[in-house]
């Protein structure tokens, strides 16, 4: 989950308990999904969806990337029940063209998800996202399906979640929407399709890689990601580098943000900006040398063998702590020849690297600052 606190974005974390998975912002506890009354429910269906080069910039989406739009109303606001391939949204939010605009981006997002990181798999069946018009029926949504469990999730000044492979959104602005959706539509599709949980760093860092976009065309109708393109981690990195306040690799791998804001609420934004940062690294850092086992790793997890591997190379204590907690194992070790500690120095050296005067410029046009 991403949200505003104090205008500084973002925290949010996602782990697997009791056989479900959720995303809480800060204060995270283990959730109970309710059922929410009037909600339509998407029958399972085969997905299938456009690729990327389908749609060139500037040309018009093609007519089945929304299959059909229907009246929906929450309590006594009218609003729309949006089908595409591979989701059912329900909106109630007008500005913008967030109605029309929102579950094309979507389905745009879905292909970032399953394609800039290797191959994954596509979800079995639609996912479910509620796009609000407004903090006030976000929160009713909220209770609606989080039940008792719904004031951890009412703490977040400015944001939304996902939960259970369900995305809880609202209208926070004509950019800030877009990206949340972004980031949150990650952990729906994990939620939903991965069978084994991410490490917490890898999911939060994952979900902040996917954040950055830019609009392709002047009508902001067609979105180009873009995973540098994101000068809100950039900037708490580079703060966070000039300060001397970067933790190590080893620390990101064992650290839960909630267990951070309970010291310092700053060192969970310093979490975020670093797991961006790590996962950048390992996708081109030292000349690309941990790219492919970034893509096993990933591959893994979403066929389940992530947990087995873990089991079978480490034992059945650093199993059940990972699937308690998803930390505590060393993955870096485990996929990509060196430990945590081991890898370090050179993690530094390209946060160093990318943060170096003249970065920022690179950053706000979505390209590598990397040497």
């Amino acid at each position: 989950m991403r949200s505003d606190t104090a205008g500084k974005r973002y925290s949010d974390t996602a782990w697997r308990s009791g056989g479900r998975w959720s995303g809480v912002a800060f204060a995270a506890l283990v959730v109970a999904l309710g059922a929410c009354e009037g909600t339509p429910k998407a029958s399972p269906t085969a997905i299938s969806r456009p690729t990327e080069t389908s749609v060139p910039a500037g040309v018009a989406e093609p007519a089945d990337i929304v299959l059909s739009s229907e009246a929906w109303t929450f309590e006594s606001k009218d609003g729309l029940l949006v089908r595409t391939p591979s989701y059912r949204v329900f909106t109630t939010a007008t500005k913008y063209g967030l109605a029309q605009r929102v579950p094309v981006f979507l389905e745009r997002c879905l292909i970032h998800y399953t394609s800039t990181l290797g191959d994954l798999p596509l979800p079995r069946e639609p996912m479910e996202t509620y796009m609000l018009g407004n903090r006030p029926q976000w929160t009713r949504v909220t209770q609606r399906f989080m039940g008792s469990e719904a004031e951890v999730y009412l703490k977040i000044q400015r944001g939304g979640f996902a939960a259970d492979g369900r995305a809880i959104l609202y209208d926070i602005g004509p950019r800030d929407t877009f990206a949340i959706a972004a980031h949150e539509g990650w952990h729906q599709y994990t939620q939903k399709t991965f069978r084994s949980p991410l490490p917490v760093s890898f999911e939060e860092g994952l979900a902040t890689y996917m954040e950055g976009f830019r609009w392709a065309d002047s009508e902001r109708s067609r979105p180009r990601f873009l995973p540098w393109a994101n000068l809100e981690r950039f900037e708490q990195l580079r703060s966070a580098n000039s300060m001397g306040k970067l933790m190590s690799l080893s620390k990101l791998q064992q650290a839960t943000p909630q267990d951070l804001i309970a010291d310092d609420p700053d060192a969970a934004l310093v979490y975020y900006a670093q797991v961006w940062a790590m996962i950048h690294f390992l996708h081109e850092g030292e000349g690309g040398a941990h790219r492919a086992n970034l893509e096993k790793l990933l591959r893994d997890a979403a066929s389940g063998e992530l947990h087995k591997r873990i089991r079978r190379e480490l034992g059945s204590r650093s199993s059940s702590a990972y699937a308690t907690r998803r930390t505590g194992v060393d993955l870096l070790g485990l996929y990509f020849g060196a430990r945590a500690d081991d890898m370090d120095a050179a993690y530094r050296e390209f946060i160093a690297d990318i943060v170096k005067v003249g970065s920022r410029d690179r950053i706000v046009a979505g390209e590598s600052p990397a040497s």
